[in-house]
Order: C-alpha cells, then sequence, then structure tokens
C-alpha cells in the first residue's frame, strides 16, 4: 500500500482511506504529506467471495482511524453499510488484527484439525464437515445468546478429570502432534471454566495438574 501510495500524486483535501486491518495511517504518510486527509476502514469480517462479503457486512464492526473531518466520513459509512464502528489509536492495529486472526482464521484451524481427527477413525473430510459445522454453529449461537463464560460446555467447563485424561490417552496414540494444542487450549480454558461458576479452584488445579503432565 505505501508503495502505491508513494507514486500518486495527492492532493490538499483529497481523502486516502485503506482498509487494512494491520496497518495504520503511517503508510500513507506520503498522501498526509501532500496535505490529504488520510485514514483506516477496515470491516471486521470474513469475506472467502464477493457474494459472501455482502450477505456477511450488515452488523460488521468497522476498525477506524482517521482524524476530523474525515472520521465523521468514515463513521457515516460504517453506519450506512449496517454496521457498528470503533476508533482505534495507531499503536493499537497489530494487536486488534491480531485478535481476528484468533476469531477468524484459528478457528478454520481447528475445525481442520478435528476434521483430522474424525478421518483417523475411517470418515471421510466430507463427512466430517457435514457432523462437525451444525457443533460450530451452536457454539457459536451459544456465544451470541448467553456469552462467555456461560455458553462454555464440555469436560473443562465440568471438571471431569476422567474424560481430560482419556482424550490425552487417545491423542497421543492417534494423534500425539496434537497433544501440545489440545494441552495449551485446555489450559486457556480453565479460567473460563472457573468463571462460569462450575469448578471450584481445587477442580481447577487438578485439571491443570494434568493437562501439565501432558508432555512427561
Amino acid at each position: 500500500i505505501a508503495s502505491v501510495v508513494s507514486e500518486i500524486k495527492w492532493h490538499r483535501g483529497q481523502s486516502v482511506v485503506h482498509c487494512s486491518g494491520a496497518d495504520s495511517t503511517d503508510i500513507l504518510a506520503s498522501a498526509k504529506k501532500s496535505g490529504a486527509y488520510v485514514g483506516v476502514f477496515h470491516p471486521l469480517q470474513t469475506f472467502a467471495s464477493s457474494q459472501q462479503a455482502i450477505e456477511n457486512m450488515p452488523g460488521t464492526t468497522f476498525a477506524l482511524e482517521a482524524e476530523e473531518p474525515l472520521l465523521d466520513t468514515l463513521k457515516e459509512m460504517a453506519t450506512a453499510l449496517g454496521g457498528h464502528w470503533i476508533v482505534l489509536k495507531a499503536e493499537n492495529k497489530v494487536i486488534y488484527h491480531a485478535a481476528a486472526v484468533f476469531a477468524c482464521n484459528y478457528l478454520v484451524t481447528l475445525a481442520k484439525l478435528a476434521g483430522d481427527l474424525w478421518q483417523t477413525f475411517g470418515v471421510t473430510p466430507e463427512a466430517a464437515s457435514q457432523a462437525l459445522l451444525p457443533l460450530l454453529k451452536g457454539t457459536i449461537n451459544n456465544m451470541a445468546t448467553v456469552g462467555i463464560p456461560e455458553c462454555l460446555t464440555g469436560p473443562i467447563a465440568r471438571g471431569d478429570t476422567g474424560t481430560v485424561k482419556k482424550h490425552l490417552r487417545a491423542l497421543k496414540k492417534a494423534a500425539p502432534d496434537l497433544v501440545a494444542s489440545y494441552r495449551e487450549l485446555g489450559l486457556k480454558t480453565i479460567p473460563i471454566a472457573v468463571a462460569k461458576g462450575r469448578i471450584n479452584q481445587e477442580q481447577a488445579g487438578q485439571l491443570e495438574a494434568i493437562l501439565r503432565q501432558a508432555t512427561d
């Protein structure tokens, strides 16, 4: 973006806006130096196709960075697209984008890993996706309706150490490369379970001990 912007002759009063989630207005410095207003208009949304982008847009939050009067224009654009807006400082853009990667890109990775596990007992990737997608949709729906931590279910949410041990033993045999991922995600899940109120600190400690021993 910066190289393209630097090749264009900008004029005072023009508005130059990019849609990158990880970059600030700093990459538009050459336009700003010429007197143009600069800004960022990033839709916090995933666009697998043009049609999907149109369908997903309503309700999307847009991350904005700009000075007035351009900032007001960007706010109006977000509202006109049926979305919401949040104003970010330049120094917060990268961590904001990293959060989006956790919520979006790595969700795809987790779904792929779950599907791979289904293949270890003879289920095709297509059949695995058909089975797992309703579970994913149900989880997202629970997050939307009751929120975090109330939407958390599963063995860690109920302090089921026996099932966690079974999972670890099975993974060591069928997919040893996933043990570390299961362990780290489990450790991050324990505080959510505690916040939900379904397990106490003693149970949390037992779960943590089991997961930390998983690599021994």
